[in-house]
């Protein structure tokens, strides 16, 4: 963020009480329990994969390390049945299946 955006986010704040809004805030119970200790991880993405996300985020209306989180707990509590299979397997499968019936 350049020195200007920081300087009228300062400002901002500096000038706004947020006291309301603090006030109509809840607590997102759906990833974590308020009990749970939350630890900092790093992934290394290329730049166009992390855009998508940000981009997937913002139309979800959530920041994008949120969204990243309810992924992976989708996919953990998927199990085995739900696995993801990639699509070129299941187009091989489907060439295999074809040349065996023709």
């Amino acid at each position: 963020m350049d020195k200007n955006k920081l300087e009228k986010l300062r400002d901002y704040y500096d000038t706004t009480d947020t006291a309301e809004s603090v006030e109509r805030a809840t607590w997102d119970e759906r990833v974590v329990s308020p009990d749970e200790v939350m630890v900092s991880t790093s992934i290394r993405l290329p730049r166009s994969l992390m855009q998508r996300v940000r981009e997937r985020a913002a139309e979800a209306g959530v920041p994008a390390t949120a969204l990243m989180r309810q992924w992976v707990l989708d996919r953990l509590e998927a199990g085995e049945d739900d696995e993801v299979v990639p699509v070129a397997d299941l187009k091989r499968l489907i060439a295999e299946r074809a040349r065996r019936a023709a």
